[in-house]
């Protein structure tokens, strides 16, 4: 072989990997996995939980080779690139969102059974691949502070890995995998959002030519590094089993091995409050007492009040002067 030749031969099969054209890559998977719960519990009808993770910079070869045949495969256009996104639906995760979507019981977690996907199948996953397509969009315009002028689409399904061509193997592509907890019984499956990094050269670009003028240029790494330390600052959390008035004169009798008697609503009505200050705790959320690998959790029932997530938004992402 030629020096020439062993010289591109070295460099094809390099495994080095680009850098993401969208800064706080991490951050926007945090924000994906959050708005994805509250886009998925009406589709579902059931509390859902996302776990994000891996959210990388990876080559698409090593992703290729980790998806089984068949697998429910939704191909993503995007209106400003002739590249394809791809979303990977694991096929644990498939049998629980068509169980669920046929009426299925969100206490019991059915053993799922793999088997080739139908038609139907395919329509009752098209609103989880929408609900995926939303969620990421919002999560980048919430990480980035500005709006995205481009839009994503289902352009078709597959079941069959090797009948799909997004980018040459070697090219460099963003994964997020990302692992649902579906129902009271925490029915599982997970998915993986393959996006080539030439997709995201466009949504930087058509961040960057925004004319909005009144946002925040996506270059301001300043306000980016505080909004990902408000992001990443610590609140304070209680979870308030019940609140009984006492006499003061009981209070002062008080002592060690005595016991206070909770209703039976205090199990399943647990209120998760946020501390502000030092004499003031604001409502957050309201969910039920359980336990998880042998420590006592939270499971929150209800989603914080659009109040609350919209004060919260304010202080990451003020309004620019």
């Amino acid at each position: 072989m030629s020096t020439e030749g062993a010289v591109l031969e070295r460099k094809l099969s390099s495994r080095r990997v680009g850098r993401s054209p969208l800064p706080d890559l991490e951050l926007i998977g945090e924000n994906f996995g959050r708005v994805l719960e509250d886009n998925l519990r009406p589709i579902l009808k059931a509390m859902v939980g996302a776990l994000i993770l891996d959210c990388e910079v990876t080559k698409l070869v090593d992703v290729l080779d980790k998806i089984p045949v068949p697998s429910m495969l939704g191909l993503i256009e995007n209106e400003s690139t002739d590249r394809m996104a791809l979303i990977n639906l694991g096929s644990d995760l498939v049998y629980h969102v068509v169980d669920m979507r046929m009426g299925g019981d969100a206490s019991q977690a059915p053993q799922p059974t793999t088997r080739s996907f139908s038609a139907i199948d395919a329509q009752l996953c098209m609103d989880v691949f929408e609900a995926i397509l939303v969620s990421f969009s919002k999560a980048v315009e919430e990480s980035l502070g500005v709006p995205l002028d481009t839009q994503f689409k289902i352009a078709g399904h597959k079941q069959d890995i090797n009948t799909v061509r997004i980018a040459p193997k070697s090219a460099d592509v963003m994964l997020i995998s990302c692992s649902l907890d579906i129902g009271e019984a925490a029915r599982s499956g997970d998915f993986d959002f393959i996006m080539p990094l030439s997709i995201l050269d466009v949504l930087r670009a058509a961040m960057l030519n925004t004319n909005v003028t009144d946002l925040v240029s996506p270059n301001d790494l300043w306000l980016l590094q505080m909004r990902q330390c408000a992001a990443e600052a610590e609140v304070p959390l209680h979870g308030v089993l019940h609140r009984m008035p006492l006499p003061l004169e009981e209070v002062e009798g008080l002592e060690v091995g005595q016991v206070l008697t909770l209703p039976r609503s205090a199990l399943t009505q647990v209120e998760l409050t946020q501390a502000i200050g030092t004499d003031l705790e604001v409502p957050l959320a309201v969910g039920r007492l359980g336990s998880a690998e042998g420590e006592k959790v939270v499971k929150l029932t209800e989603a914080p009040s659009e109040d609350v997530q919209g004060s919260l938004k304010k202080v990451i992402y003020p309004p620019s002067e």
